[in-house]
This record gives structure tokens, C-alpha cells and sequence, in this order.
């Protein structure tokens, strides 16, 4: 075990080494952990395919018929990077930190992945489900259609799929963070500045959507119906086979259907997806996949922006749940297709040449009513401002990345080693409907008594309202030199180019920097089998498309970021934890300039750059087979995110988090069943507002959230195992929003059950 230690010096609790001091014992902890469970994971990773007729040996010598569902795919070959069917929770090697498929132990940043059993155990249907439920993530809601994500302290914007990055639009909902998780595999998080991967992006986090693939000879299906306790309901169906006669040509489909009420009144959420993929073995080293998905995102009747928060005798409004200011003829629905291929060869056993591309479609149309100022009046129900709007956004991307990945030997050892280049364009077109005359806008009637009969306005002409092209293209190459049995050092470094032209708003867009260069740097060290040490710096390059007060877009963000840890797993790597201490330097981050609006630009928000804007903290995480019955995932979060005056930032977000989940399989005790369950608890977040009716600023918060979840799973017989999920057990009421202008509840208790068959 390997305790890192802290000197006798004191400094303010707000400093780096403080968080070393405390967090002494929980690294202490965390190795414990691991160390403990060696013994009851050694034997816990492998998979065991049973079929009918087969017996499992008990601990009391007794022998008995397995009635366990049948393992689908089994394979050794862990490059493949692979969760499916696996039944763990954690991945032998990831990619997304450097480019190298490394274990976590090797890899010297906060990684996380939520493999494909977590993901069907907390029933999470949607990216943002995932992430809600993520060690280091804080989700929040904007209003109804957008969804607002952050980590150590700032936004995330880098997302990946396949590792190809994509561009996800939130100001235009286009529905991305609704992706099913149907078409999945796994999902992998690297916190921290992620830039010799993903290019420019922020010190938060990327988020790495792993697709499924057609890797099954064998013919396989999987049916599978849910239906929750405000009527949404959905079926889904997965066949995977075999196109040729020799296995070297292999077929995939996923289709699902989601529908139906939410907790939120008159509200209707649904999606279907449609996934295809083949995967062909063209020669013995090379392999080609293709494939396509189609998801279309319905929300009617959802909130643009939230509830009124005030009242007009001062008081801070609080609504019922259900409480839904939209109109009935309001929709923010909005379609995602993707066309993706690559191809891969291996030149030998060290050496293998990818190439990934993607194109990808986005569209949405929303109808939208958006409530706010006031106060609103206790007596009358009025008093509320009101708006309208009707666009249509489109947007297309085309991604491009090759890598050239192999070992090398050099001074009697072996390193690897990564060099490629990627290419990306993202063109995003809006239309915007003019409004009618004000004259022509029916009034509010009493908010007490809304129920979402405001007539939808006539619409005037559609005029195209921005016009932007983002280019992106950069070179990058890393290494891992072992310059001793225990002592590894990765090295690595990107050059981008970085362009976005075109008109927004009658605003010229024309943002360049040439020859950015992104270093990195980490270094491991191995304590023992099962220890190793890490550092790691990078630097921070984020164009931002926030503007001022006059309509100019903020410089980019420039920064670098440290981090330190200490990493453990099990002698099989089914157990892993680390400890992660950071701290992240930005100049010209972003923030809200007191609440103003660009004129001439609608509602679009003014931003001022805050310039020494830094974030320190520390992040602890435990995942895998604690027992050969007990499987789990712990993560705690803590940080202190402020600008240069010492004011804190970006106060919507929970700045303290515990995400805890666990099954544990009863079979020696109730036959076929396995239980589970968690909390995800997070401490106080907050915005300043002004009150309408006293005009001072005042601090609208929400005090500690606690979510507690339980699960159960049954398994019938060989082919049909049912599964209940209760989410919000002690439905807590809270705002789940990060902003307060206008006030989004978090879903109360629901109660999910699922029937899956596999044949």
C-alpha cells in the first residue's frame, strides 16, 4: 500500500497541498480497497458461458443446474476494448487519454469508463443518464430541452464517438445528449485537458462514446420492453449474426422505440433509433466496418428557459413539480444521423494503421414560448414577459482521423507509440421565422391557472440568421518510454489549426489561430504489481463562442493543468481505484455579464473572459469486483473553482459529489436474483439573481441533494430475466438546474421495470 504524505507547512485551505493533507487517508483508502479484494477478484473477471444442462459446483460441495442467461461473444483479445456480455465493471485497456490502449494504471490522468453491465443495471437510457451517475460529472438542466454538463469546475464542450470528435450544439438542442444508449457499448470520461486527443477544449472533461460492433458469428437477439410509473414506455431490439459462411463478414441492428408522459405535466418525451453496422475481414490483417444510425428526439410541449422564481410580495416562488409554463403547441424535437466507417491493418503484431471517418446530419426545428421577468403577481396570476421563437437549425460535420499505433524496442525495452492527424468541419446553419406584430400576440392569462391553451402566433417569413463554418485539422504524436521496469514516461504533443468564418446575427464571424501547439507530458511509476504513482501536465487552447456586450467573440481560453495521483488495481485488474489531485490555470474564461443580452441577437446572454480563473481539487474513485458476489463503483469529488479575486465561479454546479452503486448476487441465498443499489449526493450550488421587487442581488440555492436508488434483477430462465429500478426512493424535491433565472425541478420518485429476452 502507498500513502501519499504532507508536510508539517500550512497553507489556506483553498491551496493545492492542502487537498494533499486531506486527502492522506482517503488514497490510504483507496489502496485498502484494492489490496483487500485481490483475492475475491482474481478469479471474478473471467467469463463463464453456460449453456443448458450445465452445472455450477456450490462453496458447500454441492452441485447444481445453472440457470444463468448464456454468455454471448466471449473473446481474449482485450485490445478489442470491448464491455459487452462481460458482466464487469471496469476495461482491461482505454485509449481516450493518449491515443494508446494503456490499463488505467498506466495511464497518468482521471479516467473512468461506464461499462456496458453499469449501464444496463442503473437503466440509463441516454447519454445524459450516464453521466448523471458519473464519478467527477455534474449535470445540470437549462431548462427543458438543454442540459448543462461540467466537471472540476468548468463547462464540458469535447465529446467523441469512436474517438472522432463531434461537436454537440447545445444553445440549438439538436438532441445529442439524448443519444440511446442502445447502440453503446461503453462510455469512456477523461477529466482534465484532454487536448492531445480532442485538439482545443476545456480542462473539464471528453466524453468518448463507444459504439457497439458486429463482432458475433453466432446468431444472437436480444428483445427487451420497459415501461415506467408516468406512462413512458419503450421496446427495443439488438440481432447481431453472421453475413457469410465463414464468420469473416459479420451484421448488427439495433432498433428502438420510446414513448410517452413524463413527471412534468402535458409533457411528452419519446426517441427511436434505428443502427446498422457490418464489420468484414477482408484479409487476415485487414478489417473494414461501415454503418449508420438514425435517432429522431420527440419533446412536446417542453420549457423554454424554466418556472418564475419570484413572486411580487418578494418571495422566492416554489412550484409543484409537475408545474409546466409551456404551451401545448410547443415542440423542441430534432433528428441525429450518422454515416461512419474505418478500416485498420495490421502490418504485424506491433504494428496497425487506422483510419476513422464519419459524417454526420443534425436538424431541429423548435416552437418555442419562453416566460420571464415579472414579478409575478400573488393575487392576478400575470405580470410575466413573454416571447416566442421558431427556427430552424441544421447542421453537418465530417470527421477524418488516421493513427499509426505500434511497439518499438529500443535500449533493450519495449515503448509504443502513437502519430497521426485529424480533420474536422462542422457547418451550422439557422433560419430563424420573423414574430408577429406585438399587437397580434394574445396576452397571458393567470399563470395559476396555466394549462398550456396560449394560441400558437401566425409566423412571418424565414430568413437565414447565421451562417458558420468551423474548421479544425492538427497533426499529433505521443510515446511511451519505459526507461525502467517500473518507470514509464509519456510524451506527446499536438499542433492544431483552428478557423471559424461566416455571419451570425448580421455579426461577421471570423475567428483563426494557426500552429497551436498542445504539449503533454506524464510519468508513472509502478510502487509494486498493483501501485503506481502518476503526474501529468498539459496546456489549454479553447476557442469560445460566447460574445459580449457588443456582439465580439471572447479570446480563446488559454491555461495549463496539473495533475498528480495514485493508481491501484487487482492482480487481474477486475478492482481499480485512484486518487486524483488537481489544479487548472485559465485566463478569458467566460461568465455572464450580470444577466445582460447582446443586442440585436434575440436572448443570446453577454459574456465577459475572466482572467485567472483556476480550479484545484481532488477526485477519489473505486470500481470492480469488490467480492465474487459484490460488484460496485464509489467516486467522490471535491474543488475550488475562482477567478483571480478569489470570487468563486460558475456556482451552478455542485462543487462536492458522491456517486455510489452496487450489486451484489444472491444467488447462494435467493436463486437467480441480484440486487443493487446507490446514492448520488452532491452539496449545495447556487446562482446570484436580482429580486424584481426589492432590485438587490440575492443568492437563489439549492441546499444538499441526496438520490437515493435501488435495483433488482430476476432471472427467470435461460432466455428471460425481469429487472425494477427505483429511482428518487425518497423523493427528494430540488432544482436541477444550473441557472436561476428560471426554476427546473429534478424528476421525483419513478419506478422503472424492464423484461429482456435473449435467444
Amino acid at each position: 500500500m502507498f500513502i501519499i504524505t504532507q508536510g508539517t507547512k500550512q497553507h489556506k485551505p483553498s491551496t493545492l497541498s492542502w487537498f494533499v493533507k486531506k486527502t492522506m487517508h482517503l488514497s490510504a483508502i483507496a489502496s485498502l480497497a484494492v489490496s483487500s479484494s485481490m483475492i475475491h477478484a482474481e478469479t471474478s473477471q473471467q467469463t463463464t458461458t453456460t449453456d443448458e444442462g450445465s452445472e455450477i459446483n456450490r462453496a458447500d460441495g454441492t452441485v447444481e443446474p445453472s440457470t444463468t442467461l448464456p454468455t454471448i461473444v466471449v473473446t481474449a483479445d482485450t485490445n478489442k476494448q470491448i464491455t459487452e456480455n462481460t458482466d464487469s465493471f471496469t476495461i482491461p485497456v482505454a485509449s481516450s487519454a493518449t491515443g494508446m490502449a494503456l490499463s488505467a494504471k498506466e495511464t497518468p490522468q482521471a479516467t473512468s469508463v461506464v461499462t456496458n453491465q453499469q449501464i444496463k443495471d442503473q437503466n440509463s437510457n441516454t447519454l445524459v443518464d450516464v453521466l448523471k451517475r458519473s464519478s467527477g460529472i455534474q449535470v445540470g438542466n437549462i431548462d427543458g430541452g438543454r442540459s448543462g454538463l461540467s466537471s472540476r469546475g468548468f463547462g464540458i464542450n469535447s465529446f467523441q464517438i469512436d474517438g472522432l470528435n463531434t461537436n454537440f450544439v447545445q444553445q440549438a438542442a439538436m438532441g445529442e445528449y439524448s443519444a440511446s444508449t442502445a447502440m453503446f457499448d461503453h462510455v469512456e470520461i477523461v477529466r482534465g485537458a484532454t487536448g492531445l486527443m480532442s485538439g482545443s477544449g476545456d480542462p473539464s472533461a471528453n466524453v468518448n462514446l463507444i459504439r457497439k460492433r458486429a463482432d458475433s458469428e453466432t446468431p444472437v437477439t436480444e428483445l427487451s420492453a420497459n415501461v415506467d410509473r408516468y406512462g413512458n414506455y419503450g421496446v427495443s431490439v439488438d440481432r447481431s449474426q453472421s453475413l457469410s459462411e465463414n464468420g469473416a463478414v459479420r451484421g448488427r441492428v439495433v432498433a428502438s422505440y420510446q414513448d410517452g408522459d413524463t413527471f412534468i405535466d402535458r409533457q411528452e418525451l419519446g426517441q427511436n433509433l434505428i443502427y446498422a453496422t457490418v464489420e468484414a475481414d477482408v484479409s487476415d490483417n485487414t478489417t473494414v466496418s461501415v454503418g449508420a444510425s438514425r435517432q429522431h428526439n420527440k419533446s412536446k410541449s417542453t420549457m423554454w428557459g424554466g418556472l418564475p422564481n419570484y413572486l411580487s410580495d418578494g418571495s422566492k416562488a416554489d412550484w409543484d413539480t409537475s408545474k409546466n409554463g409551456s404551451a401545448n403547441w410547443t415542440n423542441w424535437d430534432s433528428d441525429n444521423t450518422y454515416y461512419f466507417a474505418d478500416i485498420s491493418h495490421d502490418f504485424n503484431e506491433d504494428w496497425k494503421l487506422t483510419t476513422k471517418a464519419s459524417y454526420n446530419e443534425s436538424d431541429s426545428s423548435p416552437k418555442l414560448l419562453y416566460l420571464f421577468g415579472g414579478p409575478l403577481n400573488v393575487d392576478t396570476g400575470l405580470g410575466l414577459g413573454f416571447n416566442v421563437f421558431h427556427a430552424d437549425t441544421e447542421r453537418k460535420q465530417t470527421n477524418v482521423k488516421t493513427e499509426l499505433t505500434g511497439n518499438f524496442d529500443a535500449l533493450g525495452r519495449t515503448h509504443k507509440l502513437i502519430v497521426g492527424g485529424s480533420y474536422s468541419k462542422t457547418d451550422l446553419d439557422t433560419f430563424t421565422y420573423a414574430l408577429p406584430d406585438a399587437n397580434d400576440l394574445a396576452p397571458l392569462t393567470n399563470f395559476f391557472e396555466w394549462d398550456g391553451s396560449y394560441p400558437e402566433p401566425e409566423w412571418g417569413a424565414r430568413d437565414r440568421s447565421s451562417d458558420v463554418t468551423t474548421k479544425e485539422k492538427s497533426v499529433f504524436a505521443a510515446t511511451q518510454l519505459k526507461l525502467s521496469d517500473p518507470l514509464s514516461v509519456i510524451l506527446g504533443s499536438r499542433v492544431s489549426d483552428y478557423e471559424r468564418s461566416g455571419i451570425q446575427y448580421t455579426n461577421n464571424v471570423n475567428t483563426k489561430s494557426d500552429h497551436i501547439w498542445t504539449p503533454y507530458a506524464g510519468i508513472t511509476y509502478d510502487v509494486n504489481d498493483n501501485h503506481s504513482i502518476y503526474a501529468s501536465y498539459s496546456d489549454i487552447f479553447k476557442p469560445q463562442t460566447q460574445r459580449d456586450i457588443n456582439g465580439n467573440y471572447l479570446d480563446p481560453i488559454e491555461g495549463k493543468n496539473y495533475e498528480i495521483g495514485l493508481k491501484s488495481e487487482s492482480d487481474n485488474g477486475a478492482l481499480q481505484s485512484q486518487v486524483s489531485i488537481f489544479r487548472i490555470e485559465q485566463d478569458n474564461l467566460a461568465q455572464e455579464d450580470g444577466g445582460q443580452t447582446i443586442p440585436g441577437a434575440g436572448l443570446e446572454k453577454a459574456f465577459v473572459g475572466a482572467d485567472g480563473a483556476t480550479s484545484q481539487g481532488v477526485e477519489v474513485e473505486v470500481t470492480g469486483q469488490i467480492s465474487d458476489n459484490l460488484q460496485a463503483s464509489v467516486g467522490y469529488t471535491h474543488f475550488n473553482a475562482e477567478d483571480r479575486n478569489s470570487k468563486a465561479i460558475n456556482t451552478g454546479y455542485a462543487d462536492t459529489t458522491l456517486n455510489l452503486f452496487a450489486t451484489y448476487d444472491l444467488d447462494d441465498v435467493i436463486p437467480n436474483l441480484t440486487i443493487g443499489g446507490g446514492i448520488d449526493w452532491s452539496n449545495g450550488y447556487y446562482g446570484i439573481v436580482t429580486n424584481p421587487v426589492t432590485q438587490r442581488s440575492e443568492k437563489y440555492s439549492q441546499d444538499d441533494v441526496t438520490l437515493a436508488n435501488i435495483m433488482a434483477r430476476y432471472t427467470v430462465n435461460e432466455n428471460l430475466e425481469a429487472q425494477v429500478n427505483v429511482n428518487n426512493l425518497f423523493n427528494q424535491k430540488y432544482l436541477a438546474g444550473n441557472t436561476f433565472s428560471g426554476l427546473t425541478y429534478g424528476e421525483p420518485l419513478n419506478v422503472v421495470g424492464r423484461l429482456t429476452y435473449r435467444f
